[in-house]
């Protein structure tokens, strides 16, 4: 799946704001929703790099920013390219010049330990500029780098858009929808749509109550889309809001 688009989700409830979840899209509109493991695995950002002109500029394709109270990072849509960020920065004209000890000021200022935590996994001398680094020793460094944020798998829960692009009528009333899911088109009865649309035991991803209800949303495009409503936290999964009460 190609994503282009993501934005901050909130977190599972018990978790803390630091364990927000990050919301993927894809060209057809189709959700990804990615909780746990580390923001690094979450963000598609190896480097853990905040929000930044450079970051999220054009050349290095971020697709979104997440995360929490003054913590926002860029994401990317795949770790191939959050690695080049990290990569490239490194080598620009801010970083390629300094210290391993000031990168590390300049790259994690509220981390005075970050630069020992690189020498331990590197085995690099602090006071030598990453322009000094052989291309071994550069790797090295990066790798360092990465490590020290983390690459661990979380969860992913898939929630492909629905929508209806027809209708059939008897006698002025609809009896069936036509369903797109997942680039197929259906025919529904509207008892079976009524049934579709009801309760589902999917998992919330904002809470661990596994019960659904899909609502019909119209949009000004005339089609009218399904989106995931859980009846418990009143969360609606395609919006990322929740939901008044009804």
């Amino acid at each position: 799946m190609k994503f282009i688009k993501a934005k901050e989700g909130p977190p599972n409830i018990g978790d803390s704001d630091s364990q927000f979840t990050v919301q993927y899209f894809d060209e057809q509109g189709n959700m990804i929703i990615r909780s746990g493991g580390t923001r690094a695995w979450r963000c598609n950002n190896p480097g853990a790099l905040l929000s930044s002109g450079y970051s999220t500029g054009k050349d290095r394709r971020s697709i979104g920013t997440a995360g929490f109270g003054k913590y926002i990072y860029a994401v990317y849509p795949d770790y191939e390219t959050g690695h080049e960020a990290l990569i490239v920065m490194l080598k620009g004209s801010k970083y390629f010049h300094l210290t391993l000890r000031e990168a590390s000021e300049r790259y994690v200022k509220e981390d005075p330990d970050h630069i020992h935590k690189i020498v331990k996994l590197s085995k690099l001398n602090p006071d030598r500029t990453i322009k000094s680094l052989s291309t071994e020793e550069f790797e090295i460094y990066w790798k360092a780098i990465e490590k020290n944020e983390g690459w661990k798998v979380g969860r992913e829960d898939p929630i492909p858009k629905e929508y209806i692009t027809g209708i059939h009528k008897k006698r002025g009333t609809i009896c069936e929808y036509r369903v797109s899911r997942n680039g197929e088109e259906i025919w529904l009865s509207k008892s079976d749509a009524n049934f579709a649309c009801g309760r589902r035991e999917i998992t919330c991803c904002c809470c661990p109550f596994k019960k659904w209800i899909l609502l019909f949303e119209v949009r000004i495009s005339h089609k009218t889309f399904l989106t995931s409503y859980c009846i418990k936290c009143r969360f609606l999964s395609h919006l990322g809001y929740k939901a008044p009460n009804y």
